[in-house]
């Protein structure tokens, strides 16, 4: 393979000669594979890009990209990606902090996992060997791993530990397959994004530990702004990805049925339970047991409402890649009745159980019926995927 170390640099005169230097030795112990470094500089004005220059007589695999103007992390890694698969036909392309915080010597590591066939490989600090520095202070120490199992918890399931670090390495169609998509990320959201959108589109990732090491020369670019624009960058992430999943449609779609259900039982509270238009006692039993059956009929009637709202929005839009049409459709109508047969008796019984404990009214009938719309949430969401649309895994 033909890989490419890519390094964005803004004043790391101090660090930059160093870093190479430790890259080179590490490159002699990679016999198989083709080895190379590019510097993607921001137009350091402390002559970082000479010292890449004075370097490159000494190393023909060093190669130098300097910016007309600082475009920050993101555009660096974008543009230097670019340079590396389109113009060095490069199969594999690492991330690499230029102040050796990343430490080089586990670079070969990362190859192995590649040619076992990784898609992505991530370098962790945050699972077995993997470390930060012991004398980070207490708040970048708190900010660093609670912030990492916050966004592991919103993707849980992902196999991702450190979503935040900047060492990976990403090959050519992963990297073509995101492209599009990374343009909209700046700074260091672009380290999260380089994880999140292959994440999304299925590729195969593995991890390998490493110890972060702090800077000993220059300053560090990640202050305060990065950790907020990192925290609001990942819960929109997470919010977009629900909303576009199947889950998420079905709730959006459950839920429009359930403003149409309790927009509805205004009505029929008024007509069933106050004008009484059925004649009914206020309470009655059935097998022994007392219910408030005014109430029991307002809430089915518009429990119905509910009902065929949720249909409609489920059809047209949550499945509407397996919509239904025709005979199908009146099938499907007549089976979703059935379905939620369960979340409705649900929806009844809780909400009987809670007027006979608390007592019944206006405001208390929403409050039961909100209660068990979202217990019966989850019944209506397996069984639409099993009967209804029949979703397969």
């Amino acid at each position: 393979m033909k890989i490419v170390v890519i390094i964005p640099t803004y004043n790391e005169k101090d660090n930059i000669e160093k870093t190479i230097n430790a890259l080179e030795d590490v490159f002699k112990t990679i016999k198989k594979h083709e080895m190379h470094i590019l510097v993607v500089d921001g137009n350091s004005p402390d002559g970082t890009a000479d010292i890449v220059r004075k370097l490159m007589q000494k190393y023909n695999n060093l190669h130098l990209i300097v910016e007309k103007k600082k475009g920050g992390l993101g555009a660096a890694y974008i543009q230097g990606m670019d340079y590396v698969f389109d113009e060095m036909e490069a199969d594999v392309a690492f991330t690499f902090d230029a102040d050796l915080s990343h430490d080089p010597k586990v670079l070969p590591k990362f190859i192995e996992e590649l040619e076992k066939g990784a898609d992505q490989v991530i370098g962790t600090r945050y699972t077995g060997g993997g470390s930060i520095p012991s004398d980070w202070g207490i708040h970048r120490k708190f900010l660093s791993i609670v912030g990492n199992k916050f966004i592991s918890l919103l993707y849980y399931g992902s196999g991702i530990t450190d979503f935040t670090g900047g060492y990976k390495a990403v090959r050519s169609y992963v990297y073509k397959a995101v492209r599009n998509d990374l343009d909209q990320y700046k700074g260091y959201t672009f380290s999260i994004s380089l994880n999140l959108e292959p994440y999304r589109k299925g590729y195969k990732f593995k991890e390998i530990p490493f110890h972060f090491s702090d800077r000993t020369a220059g300053k560090s670019k990640m202050g305060a702004e990065y950790m907020f624009n990192a925290f609001i960058f990942i819960v929109k992430s997470r919010i977009e990805d629900f909303l576009k999943s199947r889950f998420g449609r079905v709730v959006i779609a459950g839920g429009i049925g359930a403003i149409s259900q309790l927009t509805s039982y205004a009505l029929f509270h008024y007509l069933v339970e106050v004008k009484n238009i059925f004649g009914l006692a206020e309470t009655s039993s059935i097998f022994g047991i007392d219910i408030h059956s005014r109430f029991f009929v307002a809430q089915l009637l518009a429990i119905e409402v509910g009902i065929i709202v949720t249909f409609m929005v489920n059809n047209n839009w949550a499945f509407g890649d397996k919509k239904l049409k025709g005979f199908p459709f009146i099938v499907g109508f007549l089976k979703n009745h059935l379905v939620v047969l369960g979340a409705i008796i649900i929806q009844l019984v809780i909400a009987q159980i809670l007027a006979a404990v608390f007592g019944i009214g206006f405001i208390r009938g929403y409050i039961y019926q909100i209660i068990g719309i979202l217990v019966g949430l989850i019944w209506n969401f397996y069984f639409y995927k099993k009967i209804i649309w029949k979703i397969k895994k």
